[in-house]
């Protein structure tokens, strides 16, 4: 996407947000579906590493109006709204982890879940059974969102280097931009920053990956790899 209408789109979101705010004022259950839903959309119009940036800002931001809301207004929840809190905190996090890459966002929610169930489980249960308007398990949701958020940048910034990749995963990767040594390459529909340890590579040549940093591809034109091995 050319950088004028990634910046356009950026600015429309950002003042749809703004008209969202009063719904979260007045029902903050609406209020958080309209902005997750914005978050997202958000999001997804950004290459993965903007994306991330923004989530990582944006997310703690919203969580913090909510419960503020919340607090101030008194709302009573449902049953029902417990779980659409859930899941969308559940994308947030997702978000504020991975990026536009929503995959590898979800391997370390999934992951650190497991290990936390049982305790955040009986928490849960517990909270509905001692306060029926559910805004103590509401608390309870987002500071746990919150803690993990905490954990995250504690131990698992480096996430990304973790899993092996594989070359049928990111098929068909071609330069968007000149690499001399750094710049961007597209593989589908994702956008990823780019390094070439090898000659400089122009604007839509073919690469190949040798290795992944973090959201960072080491690529090489085939022919230079090739020639290397000889």
């Amino acid at each position: 996407m050319d950088a004028w209408i990634k910046i356009l789109v950026v600015m429309i979101m950002f003042s749809a947000l703004g008209m969202v705010m009063p719904f979260l004022l007045i029902d903050p259950f609406v209020g958080l579906i309209l902005l997750g839903v914005l978050l997202t959309l958000l999001v997804l119009t950004l290459e993965p590493a903007t994306g991330k940036a923004m989530a990582q800002v944006t997310v703690p931001l919203v969580l913090i109006l909510f419960v503020f809301q919340v607090w101030l207004t008194g709302f009573s929840f449902a049953d029902w709204m417990l779980l659409v809190i859930f899941a969308i905190m559940y994308l947030m996090f997702t978000m504020f982890t991975g990026g536009s890459s929503f995959v590898e966002g979800g391997f370390i929610d999934a992951k650190v879940s497991l290990k936390l169930f049982p305790f955040y489980g009986a928490a849960i249960f517990l909270s509905v059974l001692i306060d029926e308007t559910r805004q103590l398990t509401v608390y309870i949701m987002v500071g746990t969102v919150f803690c993990l958020m905490l954990l995250y940048f504690a131990f698992l910034r480096d996430y990304e280097k973790w899993p092996t990749y594989s070359q049928f995963k990111y098929a068909d990767i071609h330069a968007v931009t000149d690499l001399n040594p750094k710049g961007k390459v597209k593989t589908g529909a994702e956008i990823w920053w780019a390094r070439t340890s090898g000659p400089p590579i122009k604007a839509g040549e073919k690469v190949i990956i040798e290795s992944i940093t973090g959201i960072t591809m080491h690529v090489r034109r085939p022919d230079d790899i090739s020639s290397s091995d000889q």
